[in-house]
C-alpha cells in the first residue's frame, strides 16, 4: 500500500562508547512510537509512550472544553440538549455503522486485501445509513416536532463517524501516527470553531449539528489527502465484489460478537442523555451533556491513551508478570491523573459553574457533582477496558456490560416512574453507574490474575486507536 508520508533524515550516530548503540529520536519519530529500549519503571515508559501518541488529541480536546463557556452564552440549554441528543444517537449508531469491520484492517498485510476490506466497509456504511434513514421516516410521525429534522441529519452523522474511524484504522495500520495525531486535533478543533462562528452568526441551535457534520468532512479531506493516492482509490473501486463478500463471511465474528458489546457500552454513555431529554425536557439533556463533557474530559485526554498503551504492550510482550506490572502502573497513573482531578471538579462545581457558564446553568453544577464519583471509577476502568479482548474472553465483556446497563438504566427509569426530581434521578443513575464501572474494573483485574499467559491481542497491530470515540466518553 502506498501512502503519503514525510521522509525522515537519519541523524549521525554519536561516537562515544556510552551512546554508540543509541539512535537519536526526532519529534516525528516519537509520534510514530518507534521502539526504544528503556530501563525505567513501567510508569515512566507509559508516560512517554502515551504522551507522544496523544499530544495532538489532548490539544484538540482542550480547545473543545475551552469553548464551552462561550458556547453556553451563544446557545440556550435547549440548543445544547438538541445537539446532545443528536450526538448521542450518532455515537451509538456510528459505532456499528460499518458493522465493526473497521478493526479488521489491522490484520490485513497486503494492499489488495486492504482495498477489499475498505470496499466492504463502504458497503456496510451505505446499507446501514439507508436503513437508518428509512427507519427515521417511519418514526417521523411519533417524534417530537423539535427533533424531526434530525431524521436526515443522524444518518449523515453516523456514516461520517464510521468513515472517520475507517480512516483512523488505515492511518494506524500504515504506522502514520503523526497524520493520525494531527487528525485528532483537527476534528474537535474544527467543530468547536465552527460552532463558535455559527453562534456569533445567530444561526440557531441546529447549527451546532451542522458544525459537527462539517468537521467530519474536514477531517476526512485532510486525512484522505495525507494517506491516500489515486492508486488507492482505483484499487478500492476495482476490488472484486466476490472478494468483498468472501471477506464478510470470513470476518463474521466482528458483527456477531463485537456489535452487541459495543452497542451496550455506547448506550451506557450516550442513551441517558436521550432518556433524560425525553423524560424531563431538552434543557435537562443540555445540562447533562455539558456536565458529561466536563467530567469525561480527563478520561478522554489521559485514561483512553493509557488503554492504547496497555494493548500495545500486550502485543509486544504477553508475559504474565509484565502484564501485571503494566496494569499496576496504569491504575496508579489513572488514579492520580484522572480520578483525583475528577473528584476535585465534582466538589468545586457548585462554586465554578455559575461564574463560568452563567446562572442559567446552575443545574449543571449539581449534575457534575453527581457524575464525579462515577467518572472517577470510570477513569480507573478505562485503561484496562481491553483486557477481555486481549484474553479472548469477549463473553465476560458482554456479561459485564449487560450488568452495567441494568445498573444504569434501572435506577434512571425507576426514579422517573416514581416521580422523583430530575437531579435526584441523575444521582441515582450515577450511583448505579459507579457500581457498574467498579464491576468492570474488578472483572479486568480478575482476568489478569487468573490467566497465567494472556493471549495475543485480537488486533495484532502495534498501533491502536485512542478511541471517543472512545468508547467510554460520551462526547467527542
Amino acid at each position: 500500500m502506498m501512502a503519503r508520508s514525510g521522509t525522515h533524515r537519519k541523524l549521525p550516530v554519536p561516537s562515544s562508547a556510552a551512546s554508540r548503540n543509541r539512535e537519536p529520536m526526532s519529534h516525528s519519530d516519537f509520534l510514530r512510537s518507534r521502539s526504544v529500549r528503556v530501563t525505567a519503571s513501567p510508569i515512566g515508559k507509559i508516560i512517554r509512550t502515551a504522551g507522544g501518541v496523544s499530544a495532538m488529541a489532548i490539544t484538540g480536546q482542550l480547545i473543545l472544553v475551552a469553548t464551552i463557556p462561550i458556547l453556553a452564552r451563544l446557545y440556550s440549554p435547549a440548543d445544547f440538549g438538541l445537539f446532545t441528543i443528536y450526538l448521542s444517537a450518532v455515537n451509538i449508531l456510528g459505532a456499528v455503522a460499518a458493522l465493526r469491520f473497521e478493526p479488521s484492517l489491522y490484520g490485513v498485510k497486503e494492499a489488495g486485501q486492504t482495498y477489499v476490506t475498505v470496499k466492504l466497509i463502504l458497503l456496510a456504511v451505505l446499507v446501514t445509513g439507508v436503513l437508518t434513514f428509512a427507519t427515521g421516516q417511519l418514526l417521523l410521525s411519533v417524534a417530537p416536532p423539535q427533533l424531526r429534522h434530525l431524521v436526515w441529519l443522524v444518518p449523515i452523522g453516523m456514516s461520517g463517524a464510521a468513515l472517520v474511524e475507517t480512516m483512523n484504522c488505515w492511518a494506524l495500520r500504515a504506522g502514520l501516527l503523526r497524520d493520525f495525531a494531527v487528525g485528532r486535533l483537527i476534528l474537535p478543533a474544527t467543530m468547536a470553531l465552527l460552532q463558535l462562528a455559527f453562534g456569533f452568526a445567530r444561526l440557531g441551535g441546529e447549527a451546532m449539528v451542522h458544525a459537527h457534520i462539517l468537521s467530519q468532512f474536514v477531517f476526512l479531506a485532510f486525512l484522505g489527502f495525507r494517506i491516500l493516492n489515486w492508486g488507492d482509490v482505483r484499487g478500492i473501486y476495482r476490488a472484486p465484489w466476490n472478494s468483498v463478500f468472501d471477506k464478510a463471511r470470513r470476518e463474521y465474528k466482528f458483527p456477531l460478537f463485537d456489535i452487541p458489546a459495543t452497542l451496550g457500552s455506547y448506550a451506557i454513555n450516550n442513551l441517558p442523555a436521550i432518556l433524560v431529554g425525553s423524560l424531563f425536557g431538552a434543557a435537562f439533556a443540555g445540562y447533562l451533556g455539558v456536565a458529561a463533557r466536563l467530567v469525561t474530559g480527563p478520561i478522554v485526554l489521559i485514561a483512553t491513551p493509557l488503554s492504547n498503551v496497555f494493548v500495545a504492550e500486550a502485543n509486544k510482550n504477553s508475559n504474565h508478570g509484565h502484564m501485571l506490572a503494566i496494569a499496576r502502573g496504569l491504575l496508579i497513573l489513572a488514579a492520580g491523573l484522572t480520578a483525583f482531578p475528577i473528584l476535585v471538579l465534582g466538589l468545586a462545581a457548585p462554586y465554578l459553574v455559575v461564574p463560568v457558564l452563567g446562572q442559567a446553568w446552575m443545574p449543571t453544577a449539581q449534575i457534575i457533582t453527581a457524575l464525579a464519583f462515577m467518572g472517577a471509577v470510570q477513569a480507573l476502568s478505562t485503561p484496562l477496558s481491553e483486557v477481555p479482548a486481549l484474553l479472548r474472553r469477549q463473553e465476560v465483556r458482554l456479561a459485564v456490560d449487560a450488568a452495567r446497563m441494568v445498573l444504569v438504566f434501572g435506577p434512571l427509569l425507576a426514579g422517573a416512574k416514581a416521580g422523583w426530581e430530575p437531579i435526584d434521578v441523575i444521582y441515582l443513575m450515577a450511583a448505579g453507574g459507579t457500581v457498574g464501572f467498579a464491576l468492570k474494573t474488578a472483572a479486568s483485574l480478575y482476568l489478569l490474575k487468573r490467566d497465567a499467559e494472556p493471549a495475543r491481542a485480537t488486533l495484532p497491530s502495534l498501533y491502536t486507536i485512542a478511541r471517543k470515540e472512545h468508547h467510554e466518553a460520551p462526547i467527542e
